[in-house]
């Protein structure tokens, strides 16, 4: 049932009223403006009815006091036996929904509390439906955004960034309707595991998707909604696409703990949004939790522990057969790694830089990142499953090459520049490269 708060410190006004209200509405009552905010704080009424002028703290300053501590826009009507238009003017400065003159009529004062609380609930409609997502009742990206920026900046737990693997092929094979109806079914499987009270999720691109998930979590936590995610997604693609779908559809998390990496979800979002990368680098169907970047280690550490690390790395499942392509971090692990074990078993390897710029100014940002995604992708899949690489900086791309003598790394280089001008792009783009034996010095 709805909740007005009557506030008045004269009883007989604050009886009447209350009368007059409480045949429709649940009535809580305060005889003073501090009374009122700890009514306010424990039962966040729908409306505040409240005299202006009272002892102590007027209705004026009980609304700033109000409006100072909560976020939400708190509907409030002033009962006044002031008849000036400079109190009523600061009344609607301050936000007032509405004013009514002591004395006043029963109907009168009944109808116009009626025309706030429906009002509120056009605009609580319209609200709701400007943030959320239409076709999957989620939270749109202004919608996420806003509710997501709270819930970094007040709640423990994990922001994930979440992908669906391979839900392009579900439109080009299957065509949009379907892709709507797997959209559909992810956003219920979604609503279903983030299902309590201070939970999130939404949606920000065609098969993107944003969670937050309260509390103290963990990486066991993660890896099992993950595994369930995955799980339970495929089998309702498959009820919608039929048995035979072989799609490789499924679902890759990053994530990154909040607060332990702050409460700025800009930042929060980015960090999740660099695990996701290297999910989807690395296999997909999988989930990456944020780590602080491990420190060096020295010649006196243990490689062996490095040597397992890296091992389950290289051997998670799906991973595709071509190159590793890892992020800075877990390449930065990998990189030191070999670097002592080249230098302690003679292996040979040798690490290689590829610098891209445009051939001239006609080309734009868009079209020169395209042709620098368009090299990277070449590179994915033309390089050996032994070789590692990685996006150094938006135009290089580094690259180790474990086992390959300097006779032939010119060889390489030029087989996979005879690939890249199969893209059109060649003459579009100057590429250089620096090689050199991997090393201690670095």
């Amino acid at each position: 049932m709805t909740k007005i708060l009557i506030v008045d410190d004269e009883p007989m006004m604050l009886m009447v009223t209350k009368k007059i209200l409480s045949s429709k509405y649940e009535i809580l009552c305060a005889n003073s403006a501090r009374e009122a905010i700890e009514i306010y704080d424990a039962e966040h009424p729908d409306m505040i009815l409240t005299d202006l002028l009272m002892p102590e703290m007027t209705g004026f300053e009980m609304h700033q006091a109000l409006q100072e501590k909560h976020t939400e826009k708190i509907p409030i009507m002033y009962m006044t036996a002031d008849d000036t238009d400079e109190a009523e003017g600061k009344g609607f400065d301050l936000g007032a929904m509405d004013f009514i003159r002591k004395p006043f009529r029963a109907d009168v004062l009944l109808r116009r509390v009626d025309n706030i609380l429906e009002n509120r609930e056009i605009i609580k409609d319209l609200k709701e439906e400007a943030s959320t997502d239409q076709l999957t009742g989620l939270l749109n990206k202004a919608g996420a955004t806003e509710a997501f920026t709270e819930a970094c900046a007040k709640k423990t737990g994990f922001l994930l960034m979440i992908d669906m693997d391979s839900f392009k092929l579900v439109n080009d094979l299957y065509g949009h309707d379907f892709g709507d109806d797997i959209l559909r079914c992810f956003a219920k499987l979604l609503r279903e595991n983030f299902s309590r009270e201070d939970d999130l999720t939404g949606r920000i691109g065609g098969d993107e998707f944003l969670g937050f998930l309260s509390g103290h979590q963990t990486q066991a936590s993660l890896e099992a909604l993950t595994r369930v995610l995955n799980e339970r997604f495929l089998k309702g693609a498959k009820e919608i696409l039929g048995e035979d779908m072989n799609i490789p559809l499924g679902v890759s998390i990053g994530a990154v703990a909040v607060p332990e990496f702050g409460r700025d979800y800009e930042e929060l979002f980015k960090l999740a949004d660099q695990e996701l990368y290297g999910v989807k680098q690395n296999g997909k169907h999988g989930c990456a939790l944020h780590r602080k970047p491990a420190e060096d280690m020295s010649a006196e550490d243990n490689p062996e522990e490095d040597l397992k690390r890296i091992s389950k790395v290289l051997s998670e499942r799906n991973v595709a057969d071509s190159a590793l392509w890892l992020g800075q971090d877990a390449f930065a692990s990998v990189y030191r790694f070999l670097i002592r074990l080249s230098a302690r078993h003679n292996m040979v390897a040798h690490k290689l830089l590829f610098t891209l710029r445009p051939v001239d100014s006609s080309i734009s940002a868009g079209e020169f990142e395209e042709m620098v995604k368009a090299f990277g992708e070449t590179l994915h899949g033309h390089l050996r499953k032994s070789d590692l690489m990685m996006q150094s900086r938006n135009n290089q791309f580094f690259l180790l090459l474990p086992e390959l003598d300097h006779a032939y790394v010119e060889q390489v280089v030029g087989r996979i520049m005879s690939t890249f001008r199969e893209t059109g792009y060649a003459d579009k783009v100057r590429i250089v490269y620096q090689a050199a034996y991997l090393s201690e010095e670095v």
